[in-house]
């Protein structure tokens, strides 16, 4: 019984601990960010700024977006990572998850697939305050 009881914390705290690891690792679903001249900028996945301070945003909610070494921005529908030789590419599936591997290959769930600029919008946010 005393051994029940020591390890019942202990299995609370873990799976606590899963929970907070599981959340973090997580991709957020949709962004918002504002341009230089101030207005906000939405997708259903993460947003970055171009080199001339231009927002784009992945168009699939919890898809990516990442800057080419040129400037051009990329997004796909899931996690996208750049692999050893610089070129991004991004799950096919929606909030699909990527991985480095140790050679430096992109792995992804489902299938891999280059980022495309065709898969990045630029909406523009709605305001409350009209």
């Amino acid at each position: 019984m005393i051994a029940t009881k020591a390890a019942a914390p202990l299995a609370t705290c873990s799976l606590g601990a899963i929970a907070l690891v599981l959340a973090l690792a997580s991709p957020a679903a949709a962004d918002c960010a504002k341009d230089i001249t101030g207005e906000v900028y939405c997708g259903g996945g993460r947003c970055i700024a171009d080199r001339e301070g231009t927002i784009w945003c992945a168009s699939s909610h919890g898809g990516d977006v990442e800057r080419l070494q040129d400037g051009t921005i990329v997004c796909g529908k899931g996690e996208c990572a750049k692999d050893s030789r610089g070129r991004v590419f991004c799950s096919s599936e929606k909030d699909g998850a990527v991985l480095i591997d140790s050679s430096g290959s992109v792995r992804c769930y489902g299938r891999c697939e280059p980022a495309s600029s065709a898969l990045c919008e630029r909406t523009k946010a709605d305001s409350s305050g009209r």
